[in-house]
């Protein structure tokens, strides 16, 4: 194991912003891993597990602690169950099932990042969620590095949420249960959803996917809702979708320094090429306000923010 010191974040990340982690480990087995977890123990230094990169912002003022870049990459169909490490890219996950006729994971089509984010935020699309494919998640409890291995029930998911949000512990491995079904169907919608992403979401400018979870209608005033009715969807129950709300509040296009809200895609927010995580923090910022002032809404946001 190789511990790197002042090593920058921004090229790890697809918003390409971000500062230096103090320590910086790759750990190309579960046993670095715990090695690297052991070290952070001995140091009195926080630990952070980076993966794909993808639904977080790193600050410009980096980590000072110890980040871990999981490269820990095999994964396997049994029947009709999937095997996987956390650091395995979904899509690979989502592009085995359909070679072996397995359904269940078609809505994941063209979402970016790991399997371990997935599971840690309950990634989900087109009324689908990764908890709905859940079986097991095996993680290490940082404290005492220590296996954990939990049933779906045990995972505390919600809408984005699961308990691996709020606890100490690194995803390693997931089992997922999936379903046999038609080769030729599942790729078909597979290949439907990512160019819905393709047509639908900005890709020429580095961005970190959805900035906020969408909103539960019971979460909005009758009053105001009248704005949204139309566009109420099931995700994977009554929404009204955070784009929507972030357009009808007259944001698309709104810029703070070189980060700014997608005119494609309001939802997202865009490095325009010269952005840093501080830019897009104050347009965060700005964006909860602007909405709240106008709706009455409280967006949530969905990236993780490391600082």
């Amino acid at each position: 194991m190789i511990v790197q010191e002042n090593v920058s974040l921004a090229p790890f990340t697809t918003f390409r912003v971000g500062g230096d982690a103090r320590y910086f480990v790759s750990a190309s087995t579960e046993e670095e891993l715990i090695q690297a977890i052991k070290l952070a123990q001995e140091r009195k230094i926080e630990v952070f597990v980076l993966g794909g990169g993808s639904n977080l912002i790193v600050s410009d003022n980096g980590f000072d602690g110890l980040v871990v870049k999981m490269d820990v990459k095999q994964y396997r169909a049994e029947k009709t169950d999937i095997f996987t490490q956390a650091a395995v890219p979904f899509a690979q996950i989502v592009n085995l099932a359909a070679e072996k006729s397995l359904a269940g994971l078609e809505w994941a089509g063209g979402i970016p990042g790991t399997v371990g984010g997935a599971v840690r935020g309950n990634a989900g699309a087109f009324g689908g969620e990764t908890k709905d494919i859940v079986k097991t998640v095996t993680s290490i409890d940082i404290k005492t590095a220590k296996k954990v291995t939990r049933k779906k029930e045990e995972c505390g998911f919600g809408y984005r949420e699961s308990i691996f949000k709020h606890n100490n512990e690194i995803i390693t491995e997931v089992v997922f249960s999936l379903t046999t079904g038609n080769k030729e169907d599942i790729i078909s919608k597979v290949r439907s959803n990512i160019q819905y992403r393709l047509e639908r979401h900005p890709h020429d400018f580095p961005s970190a996917g959805s900035v906020f979870k969408n909103v539960p209608v019971e979460n909005i005033s009758s009053a105001k809702l009248r704005y949204f009715q139309e566009s109420v969807k099931t995700d994977p129950f009554p929404v009204v979708p955070a784009a929507k709300i972030i357009a009808e509040a007259g944001l698309s296009g709104y810029r703070v320094g070189g980060a700014q809200v997608s005119p494609k895609h309001t939802n997202y927010i865009i490095n325009c090429g010269n952005a840093v995580a501080g830019d897009i923090l104050k347009l965060i910022e700005h964006i909860k306000k602007v909405v709240k002032e106008k709706f009455d809404i409280e967006l949530q946001i969905e990236q993780y923010v490391v600082k």
